[in-house]
């Protein structure tokens, strides 16, 4: 981005169109004959009319002109000129050819035809039409023109191009293409102000360098503040990156960028989608903010996370290698097999770690998981394990107003096909389950705290429990189980209608409840 917006500097001042208003610039100054092989004067024929043939040469002024015949009208001022034109003006230092001229010296109107070279220092021209005004000021090229730049290399070509030196504005229209050495840029209308140093440019445009790619249909660059914006179906594509958006600018003196309206950015290496209102990047700094309707989504080789929250920041480590991707406020996330909600969440593309802050709450197949932070390791999309450290719970609905929960300082989940199949419950471990017969009757509540303890689950729920640690355990047969103090373990809380059950929900923020948010502020 910041070569594409560098490249309009070139255009600014290398542009053909510096002699145009000088070559010619006479006010009624006579045409005066300077030699030619033969002359005659032929009234009847042409009027009042002097034919000249072979070596002809004429001089308005400053600016000298050579052909190899010509029709010269004394009266009028003006002149027909015919055969390898060639118009030279020492002073500007400009040097024109061409087939055929009609000029009006007191009007100052010329047409140029045919085969037509200007050269001007360092600029070529190339065009078979061309006409001028000296006294208006105008050049104006038609049916296409071709400006070399022998300098830097650079081609300019437009069907049509104008010159307007009153109101100091350079005009391309039709197919124009700008291409030096470094980029390539092609467009519909083309437009410089030389007082204010900015190119407009308007209709489809795309510009391609090595690095990347913009496409967009309005814009302009300002020379002097070194700014640029791309405006109407704008598009950047990079080799990692994909940029949609309404509108985007660019500062190239702090290499800052900001894109308006509906942004869409694609990370193709990192499988990363983020859309949103408003998007800034610092390219310096190799940061990046995201806010408005946002949306984050993981591309994972069998299904995709969508995320949203209030902001969403990017930068990197410190090897300045992989990429960490922070969330802030109101953060939701929703998987097919995953979902969850904190108030903060950052992403290291290093390891794929997602780690939860603030009243996380994580629901996996039909396991509520809260705890002060929760760290989630991933593998393309799979869950491998997930980390609870303090006041770890894990709650799952065994029936009706019956839950199975395991509780502890910290809980380490073990996944096995993105379900929990082991968990490492540290320090002040408790669990309550239930226990069915082989017909699946349930029998009656186990109740145990130890230490320590690993659980093993199967797809029948808990299927054996190791203690550390003189357990202590109580076995209640369902006919026991009168009091809501035996069933359920303190600060027990049932969250299951915040829980998003479609990408969508991911929008619907659901507050906390004042419950959970006083057991924390009681914990301060």
């Amino acid at each position: 981005m910041t070569k594409n917006s560098i490249l309009f500097a070139f255009i600014l001042t290398a542009i053909f169109f510096t002699w145009s208003s000088n070559s010619f610039a006479q006010k009624k100054t006579q045409i005066k004959i300077l030699g030619a092989d033969e002359g005659k004067y032929e009234e009847e024929k042409y009027g009042k009319a002097k034919i000249l043939t072979g070596n002809v040469r004429f001089k308005q002024g400053k600016t000298l002109m050579y052909c190899d015949s010509a029709v010269l009208y004394s009266t009028e001022n003006s002149m027909k000129a015919f055969g390898h034109i060639k118009i030279i003006d020492k002073d500007q230092k400009t040097e024109m050819t061409g087939d055929s001229l009609i000029f009006d010296g007191n009007e100052n109107k010329g047409k140029l035809r045919g085969s037509i070279n200007f050269k001007n220092e360092d600029q070529v021209l190339v065009t078979r039409n061309l006409d001028f005004n000296t006294k208006s000021n105008q050049v104006h090229y038609f049916g296409g023109g071709t400006i070399t730049n022998n300098s830097d290399k650079s081609v300019l070509k437009s069907k049509i191009g104008y010159y307007q030196a009153d109101l100091k504005r350079y005009f391309f229209k039709d197919t124009v293409s700008y291409v030096t050495e470094e980029y390539r840029m092609y467009s519909d209308t083309m437009q410089y102000n030389t007082e204010e140093e900015v190119v407009y440019f308007y209709g489809p445009t795309n510009i391609y360098s090595d690095s990347n790619s913009i496409y967009c249909e309005s814009g302009w660059y300002d020379k002097i503040n070194r700014l640029s914006t791309f405006s109407k179906n704008v598009e950047m594509i990079s080799s990692e990156q994909t940029l949609n958006t309404d509108s985007l600018v660019y500062n190239e003196q702090f290499k800052i960028g900001e894109a308006f309206g509906q942004v869409a950015i694609l990370d193709t290496t990192n499988k990363i989608e983020i859309r949103g209102d408003y998007a800034k990047y610092n390219n310096i700094k190799r940061t990046s903010l995201c806010s408005g309707s946002l949306e984050l989504i993981l591309f994972f080789s069998d299904d995709t996370l969508y995320l949203h929250s209030d902001t969403l920041f990017s930068n990197y480590d410190s090897t300045n290698t992989h990429r960490i991707i922070q969330a802030f406020h109101h953060v939701q996330f929703y998987k097919p097999d995953l979902q969850g909600k904190c108030d903060s969440l950052s992403f290291s593309e290093s390891d794929s770690t997602m780690r939860m802050y603030i009243n996380p709450i994580v629901w996996s197949d039909s396991n509520q998981i809260t705890g002060e932070e929760i760290i989630i390791k991933t593998y393309d999309g799979v869950i491998q394990n997930m980390q609870i450290n303090n006041e770890a719970f894990i709650i799952s609905e065994e029936e009706q107003d019956l839950y199975n929960q395991i509780k502890g300082k910290s809980l380490f989940a073990h996944f096995k096909n993105n379900e929990i199949h082991k968990i490492d419950v540290n320090r002040s471990a408790q669990t309550i389950y239930f226990v069915r017969n082989e017909s699946q009757k349930l029998m009656g509540m186990n109740r145990l705290d130890c230490s320590s303890m690993s659980l093993f689950i199967d797809s029948l729920g808990i299927d054996h429990i190791n203690f550390f640690n003189q357990p202590d355990g109580t076995f209640y047969p369902m006919k026991d189980l009168v009091s809501d103090e035996l069933k359920f373990l303190r600060f027990f809380y049932w969250r299951i209608d915040e829980r998003p059950q479609t990408v969508n929900d991911i929008f619907i923020w659901k507050e906390v409840p004042d419950q959970v948010k006083r057991r924390r502020e009681v914990k301060k």
